[in-house]
């Protein structure tokens, strides 16, 4: 029989006039089950958390911005131009620039990201992210009598409520 079996037994299963062994050796046992098993359920949960984290940072932002000093003339063909770059699955532009918002009580700093509706989802999780209506409605419309409507605004819930 193995030394650390034999230990192992010999302690459990002590005899009755050793008792206080045996009963000690059972909550040492108990003690150590439960922390191994806190530590595991621990180490799932972190995992699972962390690999969530990621999907919803990497999906919520495109991985690569290009970005050129004097701006893109032409965007539709610098999208196509980089859709053909191996392992490039979806491109589009964005204008990102900064804002104030202000109320009476407080004035807060906030990020504008102006897209092209039609290639965002190709770029980011926006359509799956959104709670009311379609990212299409962005878009401008022809209206009725030729002119064009301008394209909506699309509010996170803090701004909009």
């Amino acid at each position: 029989m193995r030394f650390e079996l034999s230990a192992a037994l010999r302690y459990l299963l002590a005899p009755r006039r050793q008792a206080r062994v045996s009963l000690v050796s059972l909550f040492s046992t108990i003690g150590v089950a439960v922390g191994v098993m806190a530590l595991v359920i621990a180490l799932a949960l972190m995992t699972g958390l962390q690999g969530e984290l990621r999907a919803k940072l990497l999906g919520a932002i495109a991985h690569i911005y290009l970005t050129k000093a004097a701006g893109f003339d032409d965007y539709q063909a610098e999208v196509q131009r980089l859709r053909q770059v191996p392992g490039v699955v979806g491109a589009g532009p964005a204008v990102i620039g900064l804002a104030v918002v202000s109320t009476n009580r407080n004035d807060a700093f906030l990020t504008v990201k102006g897209i092209d509706p039609a290639l965002e989802g190709d770029v980011t999780d926006i359509r799956p992210a959104m709670r009311k209506g379609r990212i299409e409605d962005l878009a401008p419309r022809t209206l009725e009598d030729g002119s064009e409507d301008r394209p909506g605004i699309l509010l996170g819930q803090d701004l909009a409520g």
